[in-house]
């Protein structure tokens, strides 16, 4: 074998160390098949009513051994193979352990990356390293409190390691590279390197769903950079958010069990609770963004740019889609659409009239059991109507906390939404505030990733160029009222 051929030792160690990670999977498997046998045979000796004892029988005994001596055995070698990849993995972790660095120089970020997750076993020993990979190489980068905040909180909610591996998969120096030829040449020349990060993205399991396209790079993702620039849009924040990998998510509700009081040796009376099955079907918002060619001259500045814009229409889109979306025409379901459906209404007292009475029969229509998480949202018009309340009326509604904390009406903290009406129009219905705890009626599901479709030339009317490009860019996400019964809105009508 040439020099140049030979494997690197490093590279070799790690691949031998996920080889013995993917052994263990594999006995672990075989091992909980024999248990999973004799647990049937258990099952069986005890569902014999016709037998006089549960005691098992010679031949069931001798079967109960074979299984105990093979589980006893794989244990052994279970054991044997984790000891030998500790060891190999100790002597990477001290390879990846880079040498003190003065103030200013660049932070070494190969070893973030320097793992194969195609081969990767989904071991929770191999979950927990990729997330400290992905977990440092957020750190090496650049990023805003906000943004860091933003992947902290899907990580803490992400017990598969999906995100992870998207962060590793997406933010590999190779990936970035290829990324930005990808969408800017026609045909795009990739190194070798590069083609195999891009292919590497495709082979993973959170890119399944789709087919075509090419994944941001995590720094640039708007779905993992979530942040509250732009409209006032305060679902994200308020509302259950989840990471999901299926087109359409099935939960399941109830209003809880009730208890009873039952006297001593009575029958305990009937308490099932009634379940519900909300649906969330997980939809595809796009945006387009054309741009010139001389806007290639400045490529960096461009895809900065672009990003941003990305940001903004996914920040705008979704702000009035998660508050006054349909459910249809591939819209989610808004918080406003979902609690009229649901029933969770509370009309205003005088026709066409916002009064401070309104306010109280809100408060008052929430079930208690939802008060001490409740918030209210209302349009920043309303917000101001509000305030004149409690200089006319008499009533201290509103009060000013100051230091980032929304202000309080009456218990509860109030959010700006501006997707929420703002002017009341007479005869018509006019949604101005939304009270309860959204955490419990509202869901939103993301997918991660967005993705980006180079359109390499654009045309006028009469079919001839027009010296523009553009990128198609889209994502998946779903939202919709989960438990209408844990928030209230009020209809000024």
């Amino acid at each position: 074998m040439a020099g140049g051929d030979r494997q690197a030792p490093k590279e070799s160690s790690m691949k031998y160390a996920q080889m013995l990670r993917s052994q263990i999977a594999d006995l672990e498997s075989q091992r909980n098949a024999h248990l999973d046998d004799m647990d049937t045979i258990a099952v069986s000796i005890d569902a014999d009513t016709a037998r006089t004892s549960k005691a098992p029988t010679p031949d069931e005994e001798a079967l109960l051994e074979v299984h105990r001596s093979a589980v006893a055995e794989l244990d052994g070698k279970i054991a044997d193979l984790e000891k030998r990849a500790k060891e190999i993995e100790e002597i990477e972790r001290r390879r990846d352990v880079a040498p003190p660095q003065s103030k200013g120089q660049p932070v070494n970020k190969s070893s973030f990356y320097d793992i194969d997750l195609r081969s990767a076993p989904r071991s929770p020993e191999m979950v927990r390293d990729i997330n400290e990979r992905a977990r440092r190489a957020v750190d090496a980068e650049n990023l805003s409190a906000d943004k860091r905040e933003s992947i902290e909180y899907l990580f803490r909610r992400d017990r598969q390691g999906a995100l992870a591996r998207h962060i590793i998969a997406t933010g590999r120096p190779e990936y970035r590279s290829a990324f930005v030829k990808l969408v800017t040449q026609n045909p795009p020349l990739l190194t070798l390197e590069e083609q195999r990060a891009v292919e590497e993205v495709r082979n993973l399991e959170i890119t399944t769903d789709s087919s075509g396209g090419f994944l941001m790079p995590f720094t640039l993702d708007p779905t993992v950079m979530l942040t509250n620039a732009g409209t006032i849009n305060p679902m994200r924040q308020l509302a259950t958010v989840r990471t999901v990998l299926t087109d359409n998510w099935q939960g399941i509700t109830s209003a809880g069990v009730t208890a009873s009081w039952d006297a001593e040796a009575e029958e305990v009376s009937d308490d099932t609770p009634v379940f519900a099955q909300p649906a969330i079907p997980v939809r595809t918002p796009r945006a387009f963004l054309p741009y010139t060619l001389e806007a290639e001259d400045d490529l960096a500045n461009l895809a900065e740019e672009a990003m941003t814009m990305i940001f903004d229409a996914k920040d705008r889109l979704e702000a009035a889609g998660f508050t006054t979306g349909t459910g249809l025409s591939n819209q989610p379901q808004g918080i406003v659409n979902g609690l009229v459906a649901g029933g969770s209404v509370v009309n205003s007292i005088t026709t066409d009239t916002f009064a401070v009475g309104d306010l109280y029969a809100v408060n008052d229509a929430l079930p208690a059991r939802f008060e001490a998480n409740a918030t209210w949202q209302m349009n920043k018009s309303i917000i101001s109507r509000t305030r004149q309340f409690g200089t006319s009326d008499g009533h201290t509604l509103l009060s000013r906390l100051g230091d980032g904390t929304p202000p309080q009406l009456m218990d509860g903290a109030l959010f700006k939404n501006s997707d929420l009406d703002g002017v009341i129009n007479a005869t018509v219905d006019n949604y101005i505030v939304v009270y309860g705890d959204v955490r419990a009626a509202y869901r939103i599901n993301d997918r991660i990733g967005v993705r980006i479709e180079p359109v390499p030339m654009l045309f006028g009317a009469n079919r001839r160029p027009t010296g523009e490009r553009g990128w198609y860019a889209r994502w998946r996400v779903g939202a919709g009222v989960v438990n209408a019964a844990a928030a209230r809105v009020l209809n000024v009508t």
